[in-house]
């Protein structure tokens, strides 16, 4: 079993040392973060690196994540454009991971196509780990294809076995950070949480997120739905899940949910159906204002079932045309 050091147990300069002194010694170490636990070492070192993705059967395709300490450094070795500073710097530190054209030569981190995947966690143990590393390399704590731990417990007892250093944070988010691409013209989301918005959470945002679901199927990206004005644990209409049923998606089981300002700020991406929608999401939470995109999409209550036909396909083409464009699938 690998030495397990809690951190809430000891200072903060005790365990950064013991963990520091792993890493230049080539070896990986379990860590927690602010969204799940994860196995870094040092960014310039091929050896751990390898040892990394042994250690996790991690496919060598997939690059690693570089964690930086801050906005300069991750300048250093990214080319970051101007114009989507606002956007990432609202979200740096933080939950998000942004894929760039990389600067640099790196094994494991950089990939074939010579993107650069980077992150400033919001969790002042790893940003003091950065101190002494210009970049980690760093990936989930778990066996590839599992799912993420978000305690000490949760991580499979081979991996703890294997590692030099194991950091006890405690239980954590458990939420994995949102993936986005920026080597393109516009942000947009690899892994992450999409949410619609209508009034009742009936009939408009029930058939987006059914719709939008079976097209994503097994991606990274979560499909959400919620009412500005819903009642709690509603149902979707009738006429909205019969003809939601004549595309082959069965929605009977959905539940209505109200709007609130947790829903909204786990949603990276929010579509509305109207303008009153967005200002309704607006005066609950303000700072939303970069994520949220009206589809302009008529409300059908009320209506007989070729109306609801008739708004199920303007959905349908609303999100090939406004919400696929912001994802990267």
């Amino acid at each position: 079993m690998a030495h397990i050091v809690n951190l809430m147990e000891n200072s903060q300069e005790v365990v950064l040392e013991k963990v520091m002194m792993a890493l230049k010694n080539s070896n990986v170490a379990i860590v927690p973060t602010d969204t799940v636990y994860g196995i870094v070492c040092d960014g310039k070192n091929d050896f751990a690196k390898e040892n990394l993705y042994i250690l996790k059967n991690r496919p060598e395709s997939k690059p690693l994540i570089g964690f930086t300490k801050d906005m300069e450094m991750a300048k250093k070795v990214a080319h970051i454009s101007e114009n989507f500073l606002p956007f990432i710097t609202k979200r740096w530190p933080g939950r998000n991971t942004f894929i760039f054209q990389s600067k640099i030569e790196s094994n494991h981190i950089v990939g074939k196509d010579k993107t650069i995947a980077l992150r400033i966690p919001d969790y002042s143990f790893i940003n003091n780990l950065c101190d002494s590393f210009p970049m980690l390399a760093s990936t989930s704590a778990n066996v590839s294809f599992s799912k993420s731990a978000c305690c000490i417990d949760e991580i499979d007892s081979e991996l703890l076995e294997k590692v030099a250093i194991v950091v006890d944070g405690g239980r954590i988010s458990g939420r994995e950070s949102a993936i986005w691409d920026m080597t393109e013209n516009i942000p947009r989301l690899v892994r992450g949480r999409v949410l619609f918005v209508c009034s009742g959470n009936s009939c408009r945002s029930p058939m987006a997120q059914a719709l939008l679901k079976n097209i994503v199927a097994d991606k990274k990206i979560e499909v959400a739905s919620a009412g500005t004005d819903a009642d709690f644990s509603g149902r979707a209409s009738q006429s909205a899940i019969d003809v939601l049923k004549e595309t082959g998606i069965n929605f009977e089981d959905f539940v209505t949910t109200s709007l609130n300002e947790r829903i909204i700020e786990d949603a990276d991406l929010i579509f509305v159906m109207e303008e009153k929608h967005r200002e309704k999401v607006l005066q609950r939470k303000p700072e939303a204002l970069d994520k949220i995109f009206i589809l302009n999409v008529p409300d059908p209550a009320g209506g007989n079932i070729f109306q609801y036909r008739e708004i199920r396909d303007i959905i349908r083409e609303r999100i090939k045309k406004e919400v696929l464009t912001r994802m990267k699938i």
